[in-house]
């Protein structure tokens, strides 16, 4: 997948860091074109004090609520590209994960193993203080994981109520697409960042 990248803005804003409390945050608007996919701008939040940061991808393109889904069945699938908005739930089914956006919810672009890596970070940081009840679920599909990177098989499906995602593959046969439906869009978690100004 190719990246056409078309300038950054930085710009100082008054918002109140929610790691450190203090107001020097500044947002950097980077504006992208990816291919099959339109042009994209990721917004970064960074607090000039702590540190603390906080990515977004917008499409700049009207898209309706839709769902894409992706059959990972070889290795090769593991590098079909994924484009995640911070409003949009990543499931799947074979490991009983659902990932939902929250308030800090992230965008970003990396590819289907980049994500299977993601929830391997975060869910051996939440064994590490895990009752018992959901320290076997997690070690669960901890293992899943594990073994999905050497020999996958299962299902990656991502839900987008503003059709800002995308799975990209350069086998478009392999990515099925569709609108959410009414009655499953009043299921999609939206998260707090869901109202844009």
């Amino acid at each position: 997948m190719a990246l056409t990248h078309s300038g950054n803005e930085k710009t100082p804003v008054e918002n109140i860091c929610p790691c450190c409390g203090t107001n020097v945050m500044c947002v950097t608007k980077s504006e992208y074109n990816v291919d099959n996919f339109g042009s994209v701008l990721m917004k970064t939040t960074t607090c000039q004090k702590c540190g603390y940061k906080h990515t977004d991808i917008l499409s700049l393109e009207k898209n309706e609520p839709t769902i894409f889904r992706a059959k990972i069945s070889s290795a090769s699938d593991l590098d079909i590209r994924v484009v995640k908005s911070g409003t949009a739930t990543i499931k799947i089914p074979e490991f009983g994960a659902t990932i939902t956006p929250g308030q800090a919810s992230e965008g970003f672009i990396t590819n289907v193993e980049g994500v299977l890596d993601r929830l391997e970070d975060t869910l051996t940081f939440m064994l590490s203080s895990a009752d018992e009840k959901h320290l076997k679920k997690g070690r669960r599909i901890l293992k899943l994981i594990q073994k999905s990177k050497g020999n996958p098989c299962f299902t990656f499906i991502i839900e987008d109520p503003f059709g800002n995602s995308r799975l990209i593959s350069s086998d478009s046969s392999k990515i099925k697409t569709r609108n959410l439906t009414n009655r499953e869009l009043q299921k999609v978690k939206f998260g707090l960042d869901a109202v844009r100004d």
